[in-house]
C-alpha cells in the first residue's frame, strides 16, 4: 500500500468488494488478479494463470470463489481463500469480455467476443449452455435478480433477454443510436436498463421488450 492506493499491476482493469466488504478483488492487464484485505490494505493472493489481459473479476455471493474473464479467450474459477485455481472454462473462440456468478452461485455466465455467451456448472467447470443470436461482440453479460433470466449486450446495437431453462430469446431491444454500454435488471426483475453512447439511457419492460422512458438530458 502506497499513499493508501492498492498497486498490482500495470492498468487496473476493475475492482469490486466481497460480499461482506472485508476483501476486496482487482483484476489487471497484467494477465493477473489480487485479493487484497479492505481493512488493512495488504495484498493476501496473486492469481496467476491467465495469459492475456483480464476484461472483469467478481466474487460468488458467498464470497468463497471469484470468477475472471481474459482476453486469452477463458474464465477461471478461484478459491477465495487458498487463491487456487478451481476451473478453467474453455469453449469461447475469442476474448471473454464478462463473468459472473448467478444469484445462488451455482453458475456463471461469460459474455465473449466470439459473439456468445455460456452457462457454466461452478461445481464441475463444465458448458452447460450456450446463447447464441448477437450478430457481433458480446460486451456483457448478466443475470436477474431471480436466476431465471440473462441479459446481453452487443457491438450490434442490441441487448437480448434470454430464458435460461431453454436458451430461448424473449426480446431484441434495439439502440436507436450507438451501441449500449451497459445493461442491468432491476431489483424486482421486472425493468431493464441500457445506457448507451448518445448519451440517453432507457427503461424497458422484461415481459413485453417495449420501451416505456429514453431519459434525455446529458451533454
Amino acid at each position: 500500500v502506497q499513499d493508501g492506493a492498492l498497486r498490482g499491476g500495470r492498468e487496473m482493469i476493475a475492482a469490486v468488494f466481497s460480499p461482506d466488504s472485508t476483501l476486496v478483488l482487482s483484476a489487471s492487464s497484467d494477465c493477473t488478479a489480487k485479493i487484497w484485505s479492505a481493512s488493512s490494505g495488504e495484498l493476501i493472493h496473486t492469481l496467476h494463470g491467465h495469459r492475456r489481459r483480464l476484461r472483469s473479476a467478481s466474487f460468488s455471493p458467498d464470497g468463497a470463489l471469484a470468477v475472471t474473464a481474459s482476453d486469452d479467450r477463458t474464465a477461471k474459477i478461484w478459491n477465495v481463500e487458498s487463491g487456487e485455481c478451481l476451473h478453467t472454462l474453455q469453449g469461447h473462440s475469442l476474448e471473454v469480455s464478462s463473468a459472473v456468478f448467478s444469484p445462488d452461485g451455482a453458475t456463471v455466465l461469460t459474455a465473449s467476443l466470439d459473439k456468445s455467451a455460456k452457462i457454466w456448472c461452478a461445481q464441475s467447470g463444465k458448458c452447460m449452455q450456450t446463447l447464441q443470436g448477437h450478430r457481433w461482440d458480446v460486451l456483457s453479460a448478466v443475470f436477474s435478480p431471480d436466476g431465471t433470466l440473462a441479459l446481453t449486450t452487443s457491438e450490434d446495437r442490441t441487448a437480448k433477454i434470454w430464458r435460461l431453462e431453454s436458451g430461448e430469446c424473449l426480446q431484441t431491444l434495439r439502440s436507436q443510436g450507438p451501441r449500449f454500454l451497459s445493461a442491468v435488471f432491476s431489483p424486482d426483475g421486472t425493468l431493464v436498463l441500457t445506457a448507451s453512447l448518445n448519451p440517453i439511457a432507457q427503461i424497458w419492460r422484461v415481459d413485453s421488450g417495449k420501451c416505456l422512458h429514453t431519459l434525455r438530458g446529458h451533454q
